[in-house]
């Protein structure tokens, strides 16, 4: 656990700091720029991509688009 903790201090500390002020809103709308730049192919390898071009921390391209929602809502079966 320790391990994550210091691995996202990390991230944060990569972030480049034109991001580091944005809200939640805001760095969705950057990800999903670049999604819309590589078309319905997109792959996990892709958004790793789009977070390092950002700077954004590891998992935000995946996080901000949708895709753990989604991923979430299939495995639960859920409404």
């Amino acid at each position: 656990m320790i391990e994550n903790i210091e691995a996202e201090i990390e991230s944060l500390r990569k972030l480049k700091k034109p991001y580091r002020e944005l809200s939640y809103d805001q760095t969705c709308e950057l990800v999903n720029l670049e999604i819309s730049k590589l078309g319905e192919d997109c792959t996990g390898a892709d958004l790793r991509g789009i977070d390092k071009k950002l700077g954004l921390p590891r998992g935000t391209s995946f996080e901000a688009d949708g895709f753990s929602d989604y991923l979430t809502f299939e495995e639960t079966g859920g409404d």
